[in-house]
């Protein structure tokens, strides 16, 4: 095993977090990986680091509001050509009665750019209304009251399930440890 770790590139953890929870999940990620002995770095997408240094594999954390995904993810995905395997996290409310299968959103993003991850799961993000401006407020009172969620304009309710950020974190540590043992050596 201590050979197969000897061999393997850092993981490159990218996130676009509007609100911070993407961020927390990339963050978590991270953690759950380092317990598992496998190597990453974290950036934002908003400065991603230079890519064409060698990944093991590359993750990719992404809120969406309001339907979309960040700007920064379009970007991203339209500017670069991924030279490692790819992983896809969606961060979304309406995730929040899902079972971590990709949703709509998720789905549209993957086929726009025409991607092919080794793992991808949509997770649902935060309820934070005190943290919102007053317009996302509103916007956020209306689509939860559409979709039976709290909708008092005061609440924070964290819906990420936890077991489910663990859960991709080990298919992308089984991944990225069974694609350094089948390299070949240096």
């Amino acid at each position: 095993m201590s050979l197969i770790l000897a061999r393997m590139k850092p993981t490159l953890i990218l996130y676009a977090s509007r609100d911070g929870q993407a961020k927390h999940i990339a963050q978590t990620l991270q953690q759950h990986l380092a317990q598992q002995a496998v190597h990453s770095e974290l950036a934002d997408l908003k400065s991603p680091p230079n890519m064409s240094k060698s990944w093991q594999a590359i993750i990719v954390v992404a809120s969406v509001r309001y339907g979309r995904h960040h700007a920064e993810v379009q970007q991203f995905f339209e500017h670069h050509t991924l030279l490692a395997p790819l992983a896809v996290m969606s961060v979304s409310l309406n995730a929040r009665k899902g079972d971590g299968t990709p949703n709509g959103y998720l789905k549209k993003l993957l086929a726009q750019h025409h991607l092919q991850p080794f793992t991808a799961m949509s997770v649902a993000g935060r309820l934070d209304y005190p943290r919102y401006g007053w317009l996302d407020r509103q916007m956020m009172r209306l689509i939860m009251k559409m979709t039976d969620g709290p909708s008092d304009g005061k609440c924070c309710v964290e819906y990420t399930n936890w077991q489910h950020v663990a859960d991709f974190a080990d298919t992308v540590r089984r991944y990225v440890q069974q694609e350094a043992a089948s390299a070949k050596p240096l």
